[in-house]
């Protein structure tokens, strides 16, 4: 699978990622700590994380298994 090459791009590979997983939307955000409302806009790529709670996504990025996944311009906010 080709490296993601946008937020939407990885978006799409975290939430496949927790397909795979088996992991409910409730599940990623007890992982996560955030609201399961928030998950869903992460996973959908409706929009992504503040500031405040990169961390947060960090996590389940990390218990996914996707750090080395993680495009080196993702938190360019110039782009949001």
């Amino acid at each position: 699978m080709p490296a993601p090459r946008n937020r939407e791009e990885f978006a799409a590979l975290v939430n496949d990622a927790r397909r795979r997983h088996y992991l409910s939307i409730r599940a990623v955000a007890r992982v996560a700590q955030v609201p399961a409302t928030t998950i869903q806009g992460w996973l959908d790529g409706r929009h992504f994380p503040s500031p405040a709670l990169r961390p947060n996504y960090l996590l389940l990025v990390n218990h996914l298994g996707l750090d080395d996944e993680v495009p080196d311009d993702i938190w360019d906010d110039s782009r949001a």
